[in-house]
């Protein structure tokens, strides 16, 4: 289900838009981890598009910093979430906060658009954010197996599982294999690594989920 920045007047707002979407419910079996690591403070989110998540957090109760590369994306989540804080950050770049910021930091298929050595760097900046010792991160990655979305469709290799496409986001997009990551995690405390396989596209999509500490 696609929302746009331009909600028509005494249609649903893009937030009734978002609760009444069932599709992709994909952190509600982890609430209560967001919860008690969130705890009175903030969790943080990376990637935030026009606030589908962000207003599905906001709705079980937690207060959210949402971040973006996109202003305009950035407007549409304010819009549609006004209490939530929003930042204009690009992932590549130092996160703009204080170390043990953040008790919970979700990152939705956000972290799969950049060279091998960016991405650590975002996952090694996510951990300085994040309160030790029971902060938790949700973050869900592009499988090998999403064919789908680019998986393996003949664009060029510029790393291992790293292509030029033709996509919305971005002109390059990454995939993981399982090896890869658990190396992108060497050192957390990994609670659950599975492939799922996702509806909120036209196609099915097939991603990582990775609960971590």
């Amino acid at each position: 289900m696609g929302h746009t920045a331009s909600i028509a007047a005494g249609a649903p707002t893009l937030r009734e838009c978002i609760a009444m979407d069932t599709a992709d419910l994909w952190m509600d079996r982890w609430i209560k981890l967001l919860r008690a690591g969130a705890g009175n403070g903030f969790a943080l989110e990376l990637g935030c598009d026009n606030g589908r998540d962000t207003a599905w957090l906001v709705q079980q109760g937690l207060s959210v910093v949402a971040t973006d590369i996109s202003a305009d994306a950035l407007r549409v989540c304010k819009r549609a979430v006004p209490e939530t804080l929003v930042v204009q950050h690009d992932i590549t770049k130092p996160l703009p906060f204080a170390d043990a910021s953040f008790g919970a930091v979700i990152a939705s298929l956000s972290l799969h658009y950049f060279p091998w050595k960016d991405t650590q760097a975002a996952v090694a900046e996510i951990r300085r954010v994040l309160k030790p010792p029971f902060g938790i991160l949700l973050v869900r990655l592009n499988s090998t197996r999403d064919v789908y979305h680019g998986a393996g469709d003949g664009g060029r290799e510029i790393e291992r599982h790293y292509y030029e496409v033709e996509a919305k986001y971005a002109d390059r997009k990454r995939f993981f294999d399982k090896g890869e990551v658990m190396d992108l995690f060497k050192g957390w405390k990994v609670l659950s690594c599975n492939e799922q396989t996702i509806h909120r596209y036209e196609k099915p999509k097939v991603v990582w989920e990775v609960v971590a500490r």
